[in-house]
């Protein structure tokens, strides 16, 4: 069970003992290990009038972690999940995660896993080419996974992510896999990549994000740890995150109000943004949810909810479903 950390703040969440665990199922897709939770139980209590229908929760894990730690959280959404009663939820829930790139029995170069206190010079291109990285390779499992499933005919997928899971899941909406997945996750994760890493480097980003406003402000240190490739090159993607995110699809975004690694306000600035910018009787479904006493974790009050949000947009007899 979990206990209060030594620094006061709510801690991660573990699994309790209690928790029953889903079957897991291994697959190999385009040389990416996945593994697949729940799916023996759906195959089993698939529902005649749903027969073709299938959810698919994608976890994406945090840096420094492997896929054990979304493992855990999947038993426990997936029992939540089965346990919510509510009338008309019949649609079939699997979750499916794996190792993110250089994480796990991926792991070829352990310092790029490592921050610029760590002593990792290479951190921003580091991070930033992991995340796009493991946005391909969700998209591809994404793709495939019908085909080694083929006793389902519609697929509504799901993307979670926490931390370096949640900052590739903003990558995945706008960038690797628009318009393939009906609802997203994510927790202590940053829409917007530059204020972050610019912050990280000591760099006061209210006033301007451009590179040719930034080169003259930073020392020979700062330019060469954001070089002006890489920061044209994550600037565009930001601006994507902001202006092509979809707006038809159901986000449940969860962040800790003393989380100093990914404050909680670059999502409240994106949020702000995206609700300036509605047409009026146009809103979209956004949960936003900043845990009080809470730093950079994902906790067992969010994976509670993550279940029960799952439970409403995946009802079809709930005014908030996707289906």
């Amino acid at each position: 069970m979990t206990t209060q950390t030594i620094d006061g703040l709510e801690p991660r969440f573990s699994l309790p003992p209690s928790t029953p665990l889903s079957s897991k199922t291994e697959l190999v897709i385009g040389g990416l290990k996945v593994y697949i939770y729940g799916l023996d139980e759906v195959n089993l209590n698939r529902s005649p009038d749903r027969n073709g229908d299938i959810a698919v929760l994608y976890m994406a894990h945090n840096r420094t972690r492997t896929y054990r730690v979304m493992e855990d959280m999947a038993h426990e959404i997936l029992h939540r999940y089965r346990m919510d009663t509510r009338k008309g939820k019949r649609l079939g829930l699997i979750a499916l995660t794996m190792n993110m790139r250089n994480h796990g029995d991926r792991e070829i170069f352990p310092q790029a896993n490592t921050t610029w206190k760590e002593g990792n010079e290479n951190h921003a291109m580091d991070l930033t080419s992991m995340i796009s990285g493991c946005a391909q390779d969700f998209k591809l499992v994404v793709d495939y996974l019908p085909c080694y499933l083929p006793q389902f005919s519609r697929f509504y997928n799901i993307m979670a992510g926490v931390s370096l899971g949640g900052h590739t899941a903003w990558r995945i909406a706008s960038l690797a896999a628009p318009g393939q997945f009906c609802a997203y996750t994510m927790i202590v994760g940053c829409p917007n990549l530059t204020p972050l890493l610019l912050s990280r480097l000591g760099i006061d980003t209210e006033d301007t994000l451009k590179y040719d406003d930034l080169e003259p402000i930073m020392t020979p240190e700062q330019q060469r740890r954001w070089p002006r490739a890489l920061a044209e090159m994550i600037y565009r993607d930001d601006v994507k995150v902001t202006d092509h995110f979809p707006t038809n699809v159901p986000l449940l975004l969860c962040n800790g109000v003393h989380d100093k690694l990914v404050p909680a306000k670059y999502t409240a600035a994106w949020l702000e943004e995206r609700r300036r910018k509605e047409v009026p009787g146009s809103e979209q479904d956004i949960t936003f949810y900043v845990q009080e006493n809470t730093g950079h974790s994902c906790t067992k009050e969010m994976i509670a909810m993550l279940a029960g949000w799952l439970g409403d947009i995946l009802n079809p007899h709930t005014p908030r479903s996707t289906l």
